[in-house]
């Protein structure tokens, strides 16, 4: 029996592709964020405190992105998901000889939950937390505030994320 050298570059990566898709569709892996959704939630209506703020604008777009239309009409909607607080806090994690800040911790808190339009509960209140730390440059303020507002919005996203990751597995 011979054996055959395979020679072109590009055959091998192709076998290489098939035995690694073959691999990760026999492990059960899934793309993040392609958790389905309870089925209540197929028309959404988003309750906050702040509807016009950052956050509503997250979940709406990642209840989009899983399939679920978001209203703005309580009446069109089959589940309503109430966020119930968005605490926001920055405090010093170090400061250089001289006692100048060198570093901030950012940490965002939200709490939800998520009921039927006949107020029946498909997701009893969680909460999720997070931190995240940026370096403060006193010498470039705008710059520092640039990336605390980056590091704000990216915090608030996995927040998003996560939130949505407890309401998929509340949906089984």
């Amino acid at each position: 029996m011979k054996l055959y050298a395979i020679r072109d570059p590009r055959r091998v990566m192709c076998l290489l592709l098939v035995f690694v898709a073959a691999g990760l569709s026999g492990c059960g892996f899934h793309l993040r964020g392609s958790e389905a959704l309870p089925p209540e939630m197929s028309v959404t209506y988003i309750q906050s405190s702040s509807p016009f703020s950052t956050l509503v604008d997250d979940f709406t777009e990642a209840l989009r992105l899983r399939g679920a239309s978001v209203t703005e009409r309580l009446e069109d909607a089959t589940a309503v998901l109430h966020i119930l607080e968005n605490e926001k806090e920055r405090d010093v994690l170090s400061v250089n000889t001289s006692g100048k800040v060198l570093e901030y911790s950012l940490r965002q808190t939200i709490q939800f939950s998520v009921a039927t339009a006949e107020n029946m509960p498909v997701v009893e209140p969680q909460t999720v937390s997070m931190n995240r730390a940026y370096l403060y440059k006193s010498t470039d303020v705008l710059g520092s505030e640039r990336e605390k507002d980056a590091v704000r919005s990216i915090l608030q996203k996995n927040l998003v994320n996560m939130a949505m990751l407890r309401i998929a597995t509340a949906a089984r």
